[in-house]
């Protein structure tokens, strides 16, 4: 849409992972879409790292936004997204509660929030499959710890530098699964028409409040970061739910039934 706007030419790479209604809007508004396998290490040549940094090196004129290690990430969000929160909590913010994948958002918002009140906790939602939490909590990189898994922008396999990981007091890791039924809940629930990630932050603020994290007095700010309409295909498919195993005895009933009256 910016590219629209100003006259670019738009070039993405992207994971495989990325559901089609996220591909198919961005080519809808003239993107040129390259899809890179999702389960590769993030130097292979095939990643949509290093296909993005090939394509920007081949275009001549091109510039290279690279989200994960640009500190503007991170700036972007202390000059806009903290001081929004802050804002409408009049300050009274306690813990927030965030996903990460370049780690640009809740970094922005940490510092901000940090700055204004050192004593408002940073919570980080982490996917299981994704080096971050341990990363957080060791300041090792642990291959091991990478695994596929569905989520789509939360976690990674690799270390952006665009995450301050000393912002962020903890991090929690979510399942494919409950993250998914989360999403569906929210929408019949709180009429929020949400995606996948968002889910993922639902899911995590329950167990940070099974671990005691939150009291009475706590005002805990989460941030959805991602639309329904780019998961039709997911988390909002019922066939999709099916072919995950998502769906059991116990909530096949959260299925949606059609019928067609002929």
């Amino acid at each position: 849409m910016v590219s629209i706007i100003k006259g670019y030419n738009c070039i993405l790479a992207v994971s495989s992972k990325s559901s089609k209604d996220k591909i198919d809007m961005l080519r809808s508004l003239g993107a040129k879409v390259y899809v890179c396998p999702a389960n590769v290490s993030a130097d292979d040549e095939r990643s949509y790292y290093s296909v993005a940094k090939r394509l920007h090196e081949e275009t001549k004129g091109s510039v290279y936004i690279n989200q994960y290690f640009n500190q503007l990430n991170i700036d972007a969000h202390y000059n806009s997204t903290g001081p929004e929160i802050w804002e409408q909590t009049n300050g009274k913010i306690t813990h927030l509660v965030a996903c990460s994948g370049t780690g640009g958002t809740i970094s922005g918002v940490a510092k901000f929030l940090k700055e204004k009140n050192p004593n408002i906790r940073i919570l980080g939602v982490d996917a299981f499959g994704s080096v971050l939490k341990k990363y957080h909590e060791t300041k090792e990189f642990d291959n091991d710890e990478i695994y596929p898994y569905r989520i789509e922008g939360l976690g990674k396999n690799l270390i952006p530098t665009a995450t301050d990981f000393d912002s962020i007091d903890k991090f929690m890791k979510v399942t494919d699964e409950s993250s998914a039924h989360a999403t569906r809940e929210i929408a019949k629930k709180e009429g929020l028409f949400v995606g996948y990630t968002s889910g993922a932050v639902l899911q995590a603020i329950r167990q940070y409040a099974e671990e005691g994290e939150f009291d009475a007095t706590s005002n805990v700010i989460a941030i959805f970061p991602d639309h329904g309409s780019r998961y039709m295909s997911k988390v909002f498919s019922d066939d999709w739910m099916n072919e995950q195993g998502f769906f059991d005895s116990v909530n096949a009933e959260e299925a949606q039934k059609i019928e067609f009256i002929k």
